[in-house]
């Protein structure tokens, strides 16, 4: 999915929609696609390359950067930071971090919800696939979260780790393995 992203930006033009509201006190810069009806609230940040969907709000003191997507009638509220990331549609953020992540649609991230993306020990990111650990390539790769997924307040999500649909992730937890569906 991010090779697709980065060579969609890539190869798109900046595009801002006439019916898009950018505050005055807003930063939009780069190569950056706002549909229709997007608004970007006061002390936003937007560094292109950069997707953001029809009818999403990128809040006040939000910053969207480095090859992220995010999909129609999303919220990426006060405070968070959206890095090298896809999100899909309907999907709703506030003071969370999610770095070189993967999120499905229809998912809510409570207040200081972070998706770690970067090993201590800067090793790549591994993940189980059966009963075995495969290296991914890469040494930035946060969460991977399923259609429908709850996580709760500040809860944080190891590098790699992959939250099944419809999951929930509940407040103050620390989550090192992968969830599965329905959990």
């Amino acid at each position: 999915i991010f090779k697709v992203v980065e060579h969609f930006l890539d190869n798109a033009q900046p595009y801002i929609s006439p019916s898009a509201r950018i505050s005055e006190k807003a930063t939009v810069e780069g190569k950056v696609i706002l549909s229709d009806n997007v608004k970007v609230l006061e002390n936003a940040v937007i560094r292109g390359p950069a997707y953001i969907g029809s009818n999403s709000i990128v809040g006040n003191n939000a910053l969207v950067r480095d090859y992220s997507h995010i999909g129609s009638n999303s919220v990426i509220g006060y405070s968070t930071e959206v890095k090298h990331s896809y999100i899909g549609d309907n999907c709703w953020f506030h003071s969370n971090y999610i770095g070189d992540s993967i999120i499905d649609d229809d998912c809510s991230f409570g207040a200081g919800t972070v998706l770690a993306n970067f090993r201590l020990d800067e090793g790549n990111i591994y993940i189980k696939v059966g009963d075995s650990l495969v290296d991914t390539g890469y040494d930035k790769l946060g969460a991977i979260v399923g259609q429908g997924c709850r996580i709760g307040v500040n809860a944080s999500l190891m590098p790699g780790v992959r939250v099944g649909f419809n999951a929930f992730v509940g407040p103050q937890l620390c989550l090192l393995h992968d969830l599965g569906a329905n959990k």
